[in-house]
């Protein structure tokens, strides 16, 4: 294991694999396409604790939608398949991220992994499998930091893993798309922390905010988690920022938020991914939370339907509130979308007892999922598709205290767009 917790035994799981199904080759013997009664085993790594609990709010929701729909059971060639799933916390910490992976792998024996929720967890646990020789699918990472800090090879990509999200052309675009429907002086104040998606904004985004005419106020790469922002609040109000450009998760935000207003810094947009999505992170600041920008991966209003219980993006969001009580939010849909993608893998898979022939299955994936369409040859990076994305801005709610107004579809065209972009209020 990376971590160190572990002695390394000198040969991976894929070599152990390898090793077995050439000695069987050599025997004379073909291997079976299934070997009967055995389980799928399916290992699942989230951040259920920590500073990214909220990307983890429904997976109890969609594991219970996963059983309503299957009964624990793939129909696979006519046959019935069983599968189970094991859930594990990464603590919203690589390290453990990594760790879990490991013993989901080496101690477990999972057949395949799903992971989401930011480069903190897609990035070790994808890396663990490719180690191992192990099917991955990942998403809710956007493609360049899930690529970039994984060291991602833009002519040959990953043996093993899979991803699919929004690309940082896409972010950026409708970000600044919206920052456009609004007079400013186009002073961007960044807020991009020592990780991976921090990083990948950091060496992106610079050159497009130069090209597109953005100045940027950029107080340098930082830890997480910050005591206080006062020096980058100063920082912002002495180059006259008016727009915020940041990616940091709800308690960070909420300390950078709060010393803004103490500090009276009132920039006319501002943007914090990692926080800007969850409505649930963003109740607490009351009415200072109206205005609120986000890039949108998903509404109720996409146009896409689920493969798995046949439910609208409306339906699944209705059906999530009323189960929960809680607002819909974006993740729920990937959430949902990880066991579409892998259910139509596994069923198009020649041999699930070979891990190759499943991670074939997964390659060839192109399918329309309720986040809309999946396939991985269409990229923009090897093992990557890019879906759809639009951008919104949160205001005053009727049923719950905010409600996402839909304000650009330049990346998401089959998304009705619902309204403009409203500056801040103060």
């Amino acid at each position: 294991m990376t971590n160190g917790t572990r002695k390394r035994t000198g040969f991976s799981r894929r070599g152990f694999l390898g090793t077995g199904a050439a000695a069987v080759a050599a025997s004379g013997l073909c291997l079976p396409a299934y070997a009967a009664g055995r389980t799928i085993r399916i290992g699942m790594v989230m951040p259920r604790t920590g500073p990214l609990a909220f990307f983890s709010e429904h997976v109890d929701f969609v594991l219970g939608q996963v059983q309503r729909a299957t009964g624990g059971q793939l129909s696979i060639d006519g046959r019935s398949v069983p599968f189970e799933i094991l859930l594990r916390d990464s603590q919203s910490n690589p390290n453990r991220a990594s760790e879990v992976a490991a013993e989901l792998i080496l101690d477990e024996g999972v057949d395949l992994m799903i992971a989401a929720a930011t480069p903190e967890t897609t990035v070790p646990v994808s890396d663990m499998c490719e180690l191992n020789g192990v099917p991955c699918v990942t998403n809710d990472t956007p493609i360049e930091p899930y690529f970039q800090a994984r060291g991602g090879d833009p002519e040959t990509g990953f043996e093993w893993t899979n991803h699919f999200f929004f690309s940082g052309t896409q972010s950026a675009g409708t970000n600044l798309n919206m920052f456009g429907q609004i007079a400013s002086n186009k002073m961007v104040g960044a807020l991009w922390p020592n990780d991976g998606d921090g990083i990948a904004f950091a060496e992106s985004y610079p050159p497009l905010f130069e090209k597109l005419g953005y100045g940027l106020s950029d107080p340098g790469r930082f830890d997480m988690p910050l005591s206080s922002y006062a020096a980058a609040v100063s920082q912002f109000k002495a180059d006259g920022v008016e727009l915020i450009y940041g990616v940091i998760p709800p308690p960070e935000f909420t300390t950078f938020w709060n010393e803004a207003a103490q500090q009276s810094f009132r920039p006319k947009l501002v943007y914090a991914g990692k926080t800007v999505q969850f409505p649930a992170a963003l109740e607490p600041f009351g009415s200072r939370a109206e205005g609120l920008l986000t890039e949108v991966w998903w509404a109720p209003s996409y146009p896409y339907a689920s493969t798995l219980t046949g439910q609208s993006s409306q339906e699944l969001a209705d059906e999530y509130e009323d189960a929960s009580g809680r607002q819909w939010s974006m993740p729920l849909a990937y959430r949902h979308s990880l066991f579409e993608v892998i259910f139509d893998g596994l069923k198009r898979a020649q041999d699930l007892d070979d891990p190759s022939s499943i991670q074939a299955a997964f390659n060839e994936t192109d399918m329309v999922s309720v986040v809309g369409p999946v396939n991985f040859r269409t990229g923009p990076l090897p093992n990557t598709s890019m879906t759809p994305t639009a951008g919104g801005q949160w205001v005053k709610g009727d049923k719950f205290p905010l409600r996402l107004v839909i304000c650009d579809n330049e990346f998401a065209p089959e998304v009705p767009v619902e309204g403009e972009v409203q500056p801040l209020a103060y």
